[in-house]
């Protein structure tokens, strides 16, 4: 029987976004392979079909590699229904939990490179679509919150889990801080806990702490809380399973008025290290097209600057043959391909994210990436 816990050991929840979706199209071939990643399905861009999506995935992870299906509840939720586009009406009918989530399992089982998650939003429908979702042997995947252990929706489900064999369970912390760091024993206990009912369960703790903002300083370091917190929970529960958001936030944010200010991530084992740079005032008289040139000139030479810098930096892995090394060292030189965008520079820490967790236990000899990827 194929066994997910035994086959992956690092299972980022990622967004079906532009930046999450380059980052993970550049990994090498062999990171793709060993690397499970979630996505709750949502619309891509302006897409007006669900199969826009599912191909944005496909293009990313690889065609033949398996990946694990949520759906993004929040994303309907925050939409106006009166402006749902045709993606959107198919991703709501998947909600639908008549029959055992009929619509659901039928769209699991019709693309083979899903490993489903456990939709549990009305209880009564559980057992029928549990069943389904087991019956097609490619393991099954429940993500609970805090709020649904301590609340007591987690004991109703159990019942319904018990004769599952190859079963994942993520506990979802979604964003974090130092605190949870410092309550690690109440996280551990939350494990434990699943574990006591579930015995047969392989487990998975995921969690963010990617900050919010990064304004006021020019150059510093985070925390990589979600790792911490992790290696910690790992000492009592050694099989524990890897996850986390791939250095994204768990809730996206809005974008803000103007440009953002230039900044470039390096993502190391324990620690984001960023560096960003102001824009200047030196465009503020100017008009029109002429001011958007001025504007454009000078974010072209502040993320070079940033790069050179970054490149400087004692963490700098130098030999790293990997894509966000590589655009790096374009933009370094001034490369019209090189960085140029937010959503680019958020390519680049997510594409050296997933890689650096991917392979946070072995040794760097390990970790050969050459000739795997290409521009």
């Amino acid at each position: 029987m194929f066994q997910l816990s035994s086959n992956y050991k690092y299972i980022p929840i990622l967004s079906i976004s532009p930046s999450e979706m380059a980052a993970l199209k550049e990994l090498p071939v062999k990171d793709k392979n060993i690397l499970l990643p979630v996505f709750p399905i949502k619309s891509w861009a302006t897409a007006y079909k669900l199969i826009n999506s599912l191909e944005k995935i496909e293009s990313s992870i690889g065609k033949d590699n398996l990946w694990i299906a949520d759906i993004d509840y929040f994303d309907l939720s925050v939409r106006n229904k009166e402006n749902f586009r045709e993606v959107h009406h198919e991703i709501s009918a998947l909600t639908d939990s008549n029959n055992g989530y009929r619509n659901w399992c039928n769209f699991v089982s019709e693309n083979k490179n899903i490993v489903p998650c456990i939709q549990f939003g009305d209880i009564s429908q559980l057992e029928m679509q549990v069943r389904a979702l087991n019956s097609l042997g490619r393991g099954v995947v429940l993500i609970l919150k805090q709020i649904d252990i301590t609340s007591g929706i987690f004991m109703k489900i159990v019942h319904s889990l018990r004769g599952i064999d190859d079963l994942l369970v993520i506990l979802d912390l979604e964003q974090i801080t130092a605190e949870e760091f410092n309550l690690s024993h109440k996280i551990k206990d939350l494990l434990l806990t699943i574990r006591g009912f579930l015995p047969q369960c392989s487990l998975a703790l995921s969690s963010t702490s990617f900050p919010d903002s990064f304004g006021g300083y020019h150059k510093s370091s985070n925390t990589i809380y979600e790792r911490a917190l992790y290696d910690r929970v790992r000492l009592d529960i050694p099989d524990l399973i890897y996850s986390d958001r791939g250095s994204a936030r768990a809730f996206k944010q809005s974008g803000g008025a103007g440009t953002p200010p230039p900044r470039i991530d390096y993502a190391c084992r324990n620690e984001w290290h960023f560096i960003r740079r102001e824009f200047s005032n030196s465009s503020a008289a100017l008009v029109g097209d002429e001011k958007k040139e001025a504007l454009k000139q000078e974010k072209q030479r502040l993320y070079t600057e940033i790069a050179l810098e970054v490149m400087s930096q004692a963490y700098w892995e130098d030999e790293l043959a990997l894509y966000a090394n590589y655009l790096i060292e374009l933009t370094a030189k001034g490369e019209r391909y090189g960085i140029d965008s937010p959503q680019k520079s958020t390519a680049v820490r997510i594409n050296k994210h997933l890689h650096t967790q991917l392979y946070y236990d072995v040794s760097e000899e390990s970790q050969d990436t050459d000739d795997d990827w290409v521009d």
